[in-house]
């Protein structure tokens, strides 16, 4: 994308970067840090590797999980403040990403998040050992969120979407639990590796695709002037 292009559909209408919250420019790319994420309880950081990732900077985060003991499941976590707070009226309605299973065997991928209606997660993607990286979009709407009934609160997805207090990537096989050490929700034990890249918040179809054409009448704008 001509970087005119890709400035204006980041900035035009949309909400500071610089703001402690959720908004339509948070992203995360690990092309210095981990971004904040964690595994467990004890702030213990996943894997930062330099490698280049599908977008061709440095930077991508991997964990794994072994089956047992305190790694035993697939989870990573995330309470930085641009991930947190009210996703309606950021008009963030997705998360794209891009994943690869490193090793392991075909196992689903889940986005869930914490609030005021309790812990909800998205529907899950399979992802595939030997596939390499590639593009996922999770749809984080009302109707795209299933609640984990143990974990309490109003059982409203709308109610968490608007004051988020946690995110979550989840991978693993069965039925989603709720555990009150650490207040976080999981699935079944798992042997898994997994690569993440370009963690992104997306708005819904309608605002992108007017944020496409407002920057494409730019860019013909600039040509004709040149």
């Amino acid at each position: 994308m001509p970087r005119l292009v890709s400035a204006i559909v980041l900035t035009a209408a949309l909400p500071a970067a610089a703001s402690a919250a959720i908004s339509l420019s948070s992203i995360d790319d690990f092309a210095v840090t981990s971004e904040g994420w964690m595994i467990g309880n004890n702030g213990v950081q996943p894997t930062r590797d330099s490698d280049d990732g599908p977008d061709g900077q440095p930077g991508i985060l991997t964990h794994f999980s072994d089956g047992g003991g305190s790694n035993g499941r697939w989870i990573m976590r995330s309470s930085e403040a641009d991930w947190l707070g009210d996703y309606t009226a950021a008009g963030v309605t997705a998360i794209n990403l891009q994943v690869a299973a490193v090793s392991g065997p075909d196992v689903p991928l889940y986005f869930a998040f914490d609030g005021p209606g309790g812990w909800f997660h998205t529907a899950g993607q399979v992802i595939s050992t030997g596939d390499g990286f590639v593009p996922l979009t999770f749809d984080i709407t009302p109707g795209g969120l299933t609640h984990v009934a143990a974990s309490g609160g109003t059982g409203n997805p709308a109610d968490t979407l608007a004051d988020v207090t946690e995110i979550s990537v989840i991978a693993g096989p069965g039925a989603f639990s709720y555990t009150s050490r650490g207040g976080f929700i999981r699935v079944d034990r798992s042997t898994n590796e997994i690569a993440l890249d370009d963690i992104t918040a997306v708005p819904e179809p309608a605002v992108a695709a007017a944020l496409l054409g407002l920057a494409g009448c730019a860019l013909r704008r600039r040509r004709s002037a040149d």
